[in-house]
Order: C-alpha cells, then sequence, then structure tokens
C-alpha cells in the first residue's frame, strides 16, 4: 500500500477541519485497518457503535465530555472507513447508505442523551422538550441529506465525471431499498432543480459520464456552492453540541439547528436552485458529448 496521505471525494470541497484534523487521523486508522484486513463496513460499524455511546453519554453532566469526545472519534473513524474504501479501490452504495445511517443513529442518540441531560436539570418539562427535540431532530435529517447528497454529486462529476453517483440505486432490495427510498424524500422535496440538471446532463451524456467541457462548467458552478453546503454537515452540528454544553443549555443545540441550519438551508436552496437553472440555460442547443 503507497498511500501516504490522505485520501479525499474531492479535495476542492473539504472544510479546514477536516483537511487539518478528520482526514489525516482518518486515513492514519484506514492504513491500520488495512494491515489488519478489515473492511470499509466493519470500520463503519466500530463508528456506529462510538457514535451511539458517545451520544447517550451526553445524558449526564459526568460523563458529557468524554461523550463528546467520542462523537469525535467516531467521525475520525467515519472519515477512515471512506479513505480504506478508496485504499481497496473505491465504496459501493450500500456502503454509503450504511455510512449515512451511522450519521442518523449517532445523532439521534445525541439528541436523546441531550433530552435527558436536559430533564436532570430543575424546571425541566417533557411538554416543552419533546416538541423542541422532535422539530431538531427532523430538521437536522433534511440538512444532514441535503448535505451528503450535493457532497456526493460533486465529487462524482469533479473526480470521475460521473453525472449520475446512485445509478445503483435500481439493484437495491429489501432495507437497502427502504433507507435508500427514504434518503431520496428530501431530494425530490428541496433539490428538484438539481435532479432536473442532473437528468439534462444525462440526455446530454446518454453514457453516464460527461465530457470534460460539462464536468468543468459544473464544477464551476458548484465550487463555491458545496462549501455552503458544508456549512450543514456534521462538523457544524458537533459545535452545536459543544456550544449547548458549554452554556449548560442542552436544549439550545435543537434551536441553533432549527434556526440557524433551517436558515442556511433556505439560502442554499435559493443560491442553488439560481446556479442549476443558469447552467441548464448554458446547456441548451448544445450537442451531446464525447467522453
Amino acid at each position: 500500500m503507497s498511500d501516504s496521505k490522505p485520501l479525499y471525494k474531492a479535495y476542492e470541497m473539504e472544510e479546514r477541519l477536516d483537511i487539518w484534523f478528520y482526514h489525516p487521523l482518518g486515513h492514519f486508522f484506514a492504513r491500520l485497518a488495512f494491515k489488519a484486513g478489515l473492511t470499509p463496513d466493519q470500520v463503519t460499524y466500530v463508528s456506529m457503535a462510538l457514535g451511539l455511546a458517545g451520544g447517550l453519554m451526553l445524558s449526564s453532566w459526568k460523563t458529557a465530555f468524554w461523550g463528546f469526545v467520542l462523537l469525535v472519534f467516531s467521525s475520525v473513524l467515519d472519515s477512515a472507513d471512506g479513505q480504506l474504501a478508496r485504499m481497496r479501490g473505491g465504496g459501493t452504495l450500500t456502503g454509503r447508505i450504511l455510512d449515512g445511517l451511522t450519521g442518523y443513529f449517532m445523532f439521534t442518540a445525541s439528541y436523546l442523551g441531550l433530552v435527558l441531560l436536559y430533564m436532570s436539570g430543575e424546571g425541566a418539562r417533557w411538554a416543552f422538550i419533546i416538541p423542541v427535540a422532535v422539530g431538531g431532530g427532523v430538521f437536522s435529517a433534511v440538512q444532514s441529506s441535503l448535505y451528503d447528497f450535493y457532497r456526493t454529486q460533486f465529487a462524482a462529476i469533479s473526480k470521475k465525471r460521473l453525472i449520475n453517483p446512485d445509478s445503483g440505486a435500481p439493484d437495491l432490495s429489501g432495507f437497502w431499498k427502504f433507507a435508500y427510498s427514504s434518503y431520496g424524500v428530501y431530494q425530490r422535496a428541496f433539490a428538484g432543480s438539481h435532479l432536473r440538471l442532473r437528468q439534462a446532463m444525462l440526455g446530454r451524456c446518454p453514457s453516464g459520464v460527461a465530457d470534460e467541457g460539462a464536468a468543468a462548467a459544473y464544477v464551476r458552478s458548484n465550487r463555491k456552492l458545496v462549501h455552503g453546503w458544508n456549512l450543514l454537515g456534521d462538523n457544524t452540528r458537533f459545535i452545536f453540541i459543544a456550544l449547548a454544553l458549554l452554556a449548560h443549555r442542552p436544549e439550545l443545540c435543537f434551536f441553533f439547528i432549527m434556526v440557524i441550519g433551517t436558515a442556511v438551508l433556505a439560502l442554499m436552496v435559493a443560491l442553488q436552485a439560481a446556479a442549476d437553472k443558469e447552467l441548464l440555460r448554458q446547456m441548451e442547443g448544445k450537442a451531446s458529448c464525447a467522453p
């Protein structure tokens, strides 16, 4: 194995915190896992277990700090499983779905931990925290789904010129098909303009591979936008959790998600729709591509 540096989905879309912290540490553990003969899915399951444990440890002030540390380490392993997959020649759609589910489970456990932490305080009311937590959880799921969708799409086109990274979805069955369908609900609701753009690109490039000109135009249109979508990722939710813990107000995390996160989401949906419309206009009348 000759990979001595972190392996990125697409370097130009990565956040500084990922480049300086998560990916270097993730690469270290990916190399260990590679030498130990572990699969990416096995690393994902370890990440999931640590994320669940860390989230539930937020339920007590005595363990909240170490719970947060476990959440961060879980995210390091989340980086490791993707890099391990790339070391082994590339990941799979089911692996990506499993990776996404890990995030959902980790944050669900974290939100449950924050609810229990809130209820341990004086004057706490179930009637207040339950709707607040459910609302925060729903908004978090939407934001996470859109974050993953746009990053995956950008990486696929910028690195491989692959127009539809989910082309294997029709082959899914059972649990994987259900999980993917649930994931697609948010895309259809909030990413309609981008799905139309993808269909137009597929119509122009029936092979499913964009030519260099189409790929370059897509990257130019979305390079800055993908960094905006990064604001809806795990790092931001970790910051929200940390701020709520530091303030000794666990419930604040949910308000951060619903207010700040939703404001960012609304802005990004509007900016993305405008960019997609302009790129579609530029594509009109152009001949079919020839990769």
